[in-house]
């Protein structure tokens, strides 16, 4: 092997050694929590950062709910206290081997640190961790009781944390890896929510499409609907970036599930090494390779930028938003003006509804209303009416499906906001379907000019 190529393949994550550490984790049986299989896993999970090279490996144990459990934790130095965390989790359901869940994910993190520990410069502190207690729900426990701990041990030196980014659910040949930035519940303030910031998004897009397997969002058909129904949709699906957003934490997952292609052996007995892939194991690892080195490099953002929207691999922020948002007000604006009269009035308290949604809610707000708005003044034909409707009734459609298949329990948005949106959009309507139904007005005839018989 001549040295070019050892350089290329030792900078490639490989496929099949992820598939191998899938199928020794998931060897083991079903290791829940608490477990002495699970305790297996570990030890193996931390055999395994040693021999690739990752520094001051060590299992971290800690209690949660009278379970005891350990985190397995490794590192890359860098000069600086800045630091990325990269984690999967080793524990599974008590059901299933949790060959796909997660040990794919495990065996790319493994690879990942491989890969990673070659590289002799770094401007950031790599953490690598294998979470415990990621399944904690399923045994009544809570919920991702292992990356509580781990946050919870950092103590001070967490203001130090650039950013975690979670490695879940991967390596199934059916699926395709996708960003999931979901919003879970913001234990400091009711009613509201923490989700990805914009900043992460941004770059763990562009660093997957350096890496050549660029990362979707959300899912590969329905990214765009994909993204307002997880701000109007309280999502029961959840990884380990929960702990880091929840605590004020930048945070994000993947996953090569998503809601139209989901891992059909999810929490089954049948989730088993033999339905993985080494090809999905290895585009899912390239990716996340590229998102953890873009990380490393890219400028630390603020936790706090929930309001953006992805589209063509690229983020949009919330000014933008904003200005989109204005925009489809100003062709209602500008015929209400020509037409004077109530016209103006209705005009205008849409407006204000539009404008008050989009400082709440901008992205289900646009998703719902930015069609019609721009649409209905310019548009006099019911296809235009049906084309209007479509985005609220598609996002209406994905709540109702993922409610009916358990994914979702309960809504985002407060009673008075999805009448105010309601409001909104039934006002954009105003006068349009007159003017569709009776079509062009005709000029009376002048005095004289009728034909006599």
């Amino acid at each position: 092997m001549t040295p070019l190529l050892a350089l290329v393949l030792a900078a490639s994550v490989d496929g099949q050694a992820a598939l191998r550490h899938a199928s020794a984790l998931a060897a083991l049986g079903p290791h829940p929590w608490g477990s002495p299989r699970n305790q297996a896993a570990a030890e193996y999970v931390a055999a395994q950062f040693r021999e690739a090279g990752l520094e001051a490996v060590e299992l971290q144990p800690f209690e949660r709910h009278g379970v005891q459990g350990a985190n397995v934790v490794g590192a890359l130095r860098a000069p600086g206290d800045e630091f990325v965390v990269v984690g999967a989790h080793h524990d599974t359901v008590p059901q299933a081997p949790g060959a796909y869940d997660d040990g794919g994910g495990v065996g790319v993190l493994i690879e990942l640190a491989r890969v990673l520990a070659q590289e002799r410069q770094r401007s950031r502190t790599l953490v690598f961790a294998s979470f415990d207690g990621e399944e904690a729900e399923s045994v009544g426990k809570g919920s991702a009781s292992g990356s509580r701990a781990f946050v919870e041990r950092l103590g001070p030196r967490a203001r130090s944390l650039v950013a975690a980014f979670a490695i879940d659910m991967s390596g199934w040949r059916g699926g395709s890896p996708m960003l999931h930035p979901i919003a879970y519940a913001d234990p400091h303030e009711a009613d509201t929510s923490v989700i990805a910031p914009a900043w992460l998004v941004r770059a763990a897009l562009a660093g997957s499409r350096e890496a050549g397997a660029a990362y979707g969002v959300g899912d590969p058909w329905l990214s765009w609907l994909y993204q307002p129904g997880v701000r109007t949709f309280r999502v029961r699906l959840y990884a380990d970036d929960l702990s880091f957003l929840q605590a004020g934490h930048s945070a994000l997952f993947t996953s090569d599930s998503s809601f139209s292609a989901f891992y059909p052996d999810y929490h089954k007995p049948s989730d088993t090494a033999d339905k993985l892939d080494a090809g999905a194991l290895e585009r899912q690892g390239q990716a996340a390779l590229g998102v953890v080195r873009a990380l490393e490099r890219v400028p630390r953002g603020s936790p706090r930028e929930p309001h953006w929207f992805a589209a063509f691999g690229y983020v949009l922020g919330l000014p933008l938003l904003l200005a989109l948002g204005a925009l489809a007000l100003v062709p209602g604006l500008l015929r209400c003006r020509r037409a004077g009269g109530v016209a103006v009035g209705v005009r205008v308290v849409q407006a204000l509804l539009t404008l008050l949604l989009l400082w709440r809610q901008p992205v289900p707000a646009l998703w719902v209303l930015f069609v019609p708005l721009l649409l209905l003044p310019v548009a006099r034909k019911w296809w235009a009416a049906l084309l209007a409707l479509l985005p609220a009734l598609a996002l209406a459609g994905l709540g109702a499906s993922a409610w009916y298949r358990g994914a979702v329990g309960g809504l985002w948005l407060s009673a008075w906001e999805l009448v105010v949106l309601a409001a909104a959009l039934v006002l954009a309507f105003f006068g349009h379907a007159g003017r569709a139904a009776g079509g062009r007005s005709r000029k009376p005839k002048a005095p004289g000019k009728a034909k006599g018989r």
